[in-house]
């Protein structure tokens, strides 16, 4: 009988070893996922749901990304808050500062005058995504809005500014709003209204 009890007591202690053990390797694995690839990581921080708990829908339906498209295309949400994303192209604003790949969408909540024209690009690590946020930033005439810094995690991973551009600081000659950040290896550059551009940005997830 003492033995019995022995090896049964035995088997439950390894028993409860290896379940936290894969629990373990299954957490770690998780996390690895989520943050290994492509440098940077969704930043949680500035999602606000409305009032009653339920994210607002866009009344445009979102445009399909190309078969073929790369992971960080891929990666753009199809919708933020009321915004739906439409054709997504591969553009070359930023050829100079040498970046891996460079994308200009549109977002729209259909109304014309609402519409978020965002660019983004990556870059192959963080100091070269830095400078390209320092150059951009510097080139930037007009009211700054807000400033401060990108975190994930409660981990910085980057700044960003909101400045009330004046006419001359934008190709289109219009007065609007930007919003630029840097979340680790990749630099947003949003364009539209005050409003848009505000709503835009804290509702974006990358």
């Amino acid at each position: 009988m003492t033995d019995f009890d022995s090896d049964s007591s035995r088997q439950s202690h390894v028993g409860r070893i290896t379940v936290v053990t894969i629990a373990a390797v299954a957490l770690i694995v998780a996390l690895v996922s989520a943050f290994a690839w492509p440098g940077w990581a969704v930043r949680h921080q500035n999602q606000k749901p409305d009032a009653a708990g339920i994210s607002p829908s866009a009344s445009v339906e979102p445009s399909a990304l190309p078969t073929d498209a790369s992971d960080l295309a891929s990666a753009l949400p199809k919708t933020v808050d009321v915004f739906a994303r439409l054709d997504v192209t591969a553009t070359q604003n930023w050829a100079a500062a040498d970046p891996l790949e460079e994308y200009t969408v549109e977002y729209s909540d259909g109304n014309d005058a609402d519409t978020v024209t965002l660019i983004m690009a990556q870059w192959s690590d963080a100091d070269a995504a830095s400078d390209q946020y320092s150059s951009l930033k510097g080139a930037v005439s007009g009211q700054r809005v807000v400033k401060g810094n990108v975190k994930v995690n409660g981990e910085k991973t980057g700044e960003y500014v909101i400045v009330a551009l004046t006419d001359d600081s934008d190709v289109t000659g219009s007065t609007q709003t930007l919003a630029l950040w840097r979340n680790d290896t990749v630099v947003f550059y949003a364009t539209g209204s005050e409003a848009a551009v505000t709503d835009f940005y804290n509702n974006f997830p990358m």
